[in-house]
């Protein structure tokens, strides 16, 4: 620090002390600690009197059957005034949280017309509850509570898993993906039940999966539509898999008598990835290749036809097919 500046500080220190040594200065300070504490002894004595306070709790509705809405009017706040110590009022504003009033819709009957109430009692008793015995309730607003709704329609709606099977290698998918219940009731308005076909579940992924699933899985929420269940169950089968080869011979369906029709090869080797459970009990019975005499006939010219399996179980991924083509010779027979 420089010469000047300690000089400084050194006269604005002197005259801060002359300042305070004033008999001014001291009378003022006293006077107000003084002040001061009369303030606090007042403030004391008035949290030992009565006084009163309004409170604004919040409504909360649940349990909303799903065949209706609540509509926008319902009121969202009851407003009630309570009297007590100062002291206690000083705490449910700084220090009690009110939890909100809840109206249970699901315990509630509807009256003579229709319309559902809250009563007064229940009012009553869901503030009550909340205040210490000492603290007396003068009242609150609304008296009764009236809740305005809309009926809604319903429709019937498939779910579908919306689900990614990613099974461990030597493992596939055993079957269709099942969604218990695989129908769900759902309530919305007319013009909004008129463009749903299907409700799907929320995405989800299932990997290296080396054995049947069972997922609980959340229906995605559509706005303004509610449904009957939440959650559905969904049943992946998955297996090991092995490979199975048949010999399946070729055949010509509707061939008129006065035709001969030779195929080259005259039997197709299938391929196909079978479960282990279900690999004795597969048999070339399952398969069947037929082919409509119109199709030989309209690729006469080439010689050549695709063939393709008439006959498959519904489980099965479609097998590879070896060779996948034909060559044939179709001959019309004179009469003798």
């Amino acid at each position: 620090m420089s010469r000047l500046d300690s000089n400084l500080f050194k006269s604005v220190v002197y005259h801060l002390k002359a300042f305070f040594r004033r008999q001014q200065w001291k009378e003022t300070l006293i006077f107000s600690f003084f002040l001061l504490l009369s303030a606090s002894f007042w403030y004391l004595q008035s949290l030992q009197e009565d006084m009163e306070l309004e409170i604004s709790l919040p409504v909360k509705y649940r349990n909303v059957p799903a065949h209706i809405t609540l509509t926008d009017d319902n009121p969202q706040a009851v407003v009630f005034r309570v009297k007590d110590k100062g002291l206690v009022m000083l705490s449910y504003v700084w220090l009690y949280k009110f939890a909100p009033l809840e109206v249970n819709l699901k315990n509630l009957r509807k009256g003579a017309n229709g319309e559902i109430t809250v009563t007064a009692k229940a009012i009553e008793s869901g503030i009550s509850r909340q205040l210490t015995s000492s603290t007396s309730l003068l009242g609150f607003e609304p008296q009764t509570i009236e809740v305005h709704y809309a009926e809604l329609g319903s429709k019937e709606l498939p779910v579908t898993a919306d689900i990614t099977v990613s099974p461990e290698p030597g493992f596939q998918q055993a079957g269709d993906i099942t969604v218990t219940p695989g129908k769900v009731l759902v309530y919305a308005s007319t013009t909004v039940l008129d463009t749903l076909h299907e409700l799907r579940t929320v995405p989800a992924e299932l990997k290296n999966a080396n054995r049947t699933h069972e997922l609980t899985l959340r229906l995605q929420s559509i706005a303004g539509v509610q449904t009957d269940e939440r959650e559905v169950r969904v049943t992946i089968p998955v297996e090991e898999f092995t490979e199975k080869r048949m010999m399946i011979p070729v055949v010509c369906e509707g061939l008129p008598e006065h035709y001969t029709l030779h195929t080259f090869p005259s039997e197709i080797e299938v391929v196909c990835n079978v479960p282990v459970s279900r690999f004795g009990k597969l048999t070339e019975r399952d398969f069947e290749i037929r082919i409509p005499f119109r199709e030989f006939e309209a690729s006469r010219a080439a010689g050549q036809l695709t063939v393709r399996l008439s006959k498959q179980p519904s489980w099965m991924t479609p097998p590879a097919l070896h060779p996948d083509t034909v060559e044939f010779i179709m001959e019309q027979r004179t009469e003798p």
